[in-house]
């Protein structure tokens, strides 16, 4: 029996770092109210790249398996160098590897991640490969107290219908981080999963991209943009605990009565890139290990703050005791 299984995609990772990226504001647009752009037509030169790991499933089961939780992934990689390496670095970190399935007909997953030197804005670009083929099946994933999901790839429906009946069968509980094309689904088509999710984690542009998909929910352009608001008629939908990432202003939780703030660690970021997978598996961690929001909340926080301070995805994650050591240092509020 795992403490959690993460689901989702697993990637080999360049980072190229530049200082040629302009931020371009773009409040109109409320799901896309900044770019990063570069000037047309130009070569760009780094000094410095990165070869690191990601995808959904392994940066989160790093961060379990660093604050102690017994953690194995349910992802697919090639046949290939770049899938026996993301094993070989899963094994390291303690995490089991059981569940990793191996394609032999798609390349392992890849990205290359293009971080702004000013700042540490990046944007990614996203080869799914393997993961596209990712099968779920219920019977693997059921020995376990906890699954995270995060972006599911492929065909994604019939593999949300199999952790669904995982989870109402065996009374697994459900930390869901969607990704963007179960995001762009809508509500309509994530409901009956929602109501069996224990904690849902979206950043504030999906959760305005979710409430937009209903219809029957009018908000003005400052009420849309209230996470307090966005919070409340997420929760309607059925998952038990709502978090919203804002950034660098914090995050937000709410579980039906109180509303939990806590902004982020005035730190310097070097490197954005698995903000959410760090701040979303150490916020649940720390929700398993304490069953208290407050100190999962100041887990969340703490850990993606260290994490934004590296290049790359699973570097700067905390173990329990470094964590814990800053614990104090850290404010909630309730709102």
């Amino acid at each position: 029996m795992y403490n959690i299984i993460t689901i989702g995609g697993a990637t080999r990772d360049i980072t190229f770092v530049t200082d040629k990226g302009k931020v371009i504001e773009t409040p109109e647009n409320l799901t896309e109210q900044k770019l990063l752009g570069f000037e047309y037509g130009a070569k760009i030169k780094s000094e410095e790249v990165f070869f690191n790991f990601g995808g959904g499933a392994c940066n989160t089961a790093a961060t379990f398996s660093k604050l102690g939780l017994n953690a194995a992934v349910n992802c697919r990689v090639g046949n290939d160098d770049d899938g026996k390496s993301i094993i070989k670095n899963l094994k390291e970190s303690g995490i089991n590897t059981d569940l990793i399935q191996i394609n032999e007909d798609r390349k392992t997953g890849f990205s290359l991640v293009v971080v702004n030197k000013n700042g540490g804005d990046r944007v990614i670009f996203k080869y799914k490969g393997a993961s596209d083929s990712l099968e779920i099946e219920k019977e693997e994933i059921s020995k376990t107290k906890w699954i995270y999901l995060t972006s599911l790839a492929g065909n994604w429906k019939e593999g949300l219908e199999e952790i669904n009946k995982a989870v109402k069968e065996n009374k697994i509980k459900l930390a869901w981080n969607p990704g963007a094309t179960q995001i762009c689904s809508g509500k309509n088509k994530l409901k009956k999963f929602l109501e069996n999710t224990e904690i849902l984690i979206v950043n504030k542009d999906e959760a305005i991209e979710l409430i937009q998909s209903d219809e029957s929910i009018k908000l003005d352009y400052n009420e849309i943009n209230n996470v307090e608001i966005l919070a409340k008629n997420i929760k309607n939908w059925g998952p038990r605990i709502v978090v919203i990432t804002d950034g660098p202003e914090g995050a937000y939780v709410y579980d039906g009565e109180n509303i939990l703030y806590s902004p982020s660690i005035p730190e310097k970021k070097i490197d954005s890139t698995g903000a959410g997978d760090s701040f979303g598996s150490a916020l649940v961690a720390g929700y398993i290990l304490a069953n208290d929001l407050e100190t999962a909340l100041k887990y969340g926080i703490i850990n993606s703050g260290s994490v934004v301070g590296e290049y790359g995805a699973q570097n700067g994650i905390l173990d329990k005791r470094e964590v814990e050591e800053k614990l104090g240092d850290m404010k909630v509020s309730y709102l």
